[in-house]
């Protein structure tokens, strides 16, 4: 097995989840270490779970749901986009957006779990690239992809929420962008 491989595999799979832990960091500035847990615990199971997922379908399926798998994962994370934009102008165009800023900013776990599913369904065409694997070998490999994620995404978005007070006024906006940004580039690399 090729350990240079699964490791800068394991990197650019934590990429996303990082990044939107980060953000929620940022967003919900004094979040409890079981929430950042918690974020971590579903990112690195989600990235875990769709490669398991996705080498059980196989070849059978590889060609129909390859093409539409960026599709699937640039809707969702257009859709955590679009509300954080429309929070980020609720917020702008609130005549009591002063009073809200003191109130603490919470992601809820529904919008948790979203997230980790929207960072994660391109993980299922990292199933297809193992396959020559055995499942043993296989499930390793998944394995350390979900360990990194969740490490890093555990310390993404437990300094992003040290670094809140200084960028929470434009959280919301952040967040828009991210989402976005991370949306459009699963698209770009699905379909380049």
């Amino acid at each position: 097995m090729d350990w240079i491989n699964v490791s800068l595999t394991s990197l650019s799979m934590a990429v996303d989840a990082m990044t939107v832990g980060a953000v929620d960091g940022i967003h919900e500035k004094k979040m409890k270490i079981w929430k950042v847990f918690f974020i971590a615990l579903v990112f690195g199971t989600m990235q875990m779970a769709m490669p398991i997922v996705g080498y059980f379908i196989g070849y059978s399926f590889r060609d129909v749901l390859e093409g539409y798998i960026p599709w699937i994962a640039f809707s969702l994370l257009t859709i955590l986009s679009l509300k954080s934009l429309y929070d980020f102008v609720s917020e702008k165009l609130d005549k009591k957006a002063k009073d809200e800023e003191k109130k603490e900013k919470e992601i809820r776990i529904p919008e948790i779990l979203l997230q980790g599913v929207a960072t994660s369904i391109d993980a299922l065409c990292i199933g297809f690239v193992y396959l020559g694997l055995e499942i043993p070998q296989a499930m390793l490999v998944f394995g350390i992809i979900g360990i990194v994620t969740f490490l890093l995404s555990f310390l993404t978005t437990f300094f992003g929420s040290k670094v809140a007070d200084k960028l929470e006024r434009w959280a919301s906006l952040i967040s828009c962008l991210v989402f976005f940004a991370v949306g459009l580039k699963i698209l770009l690399q699905g379909i380049l």
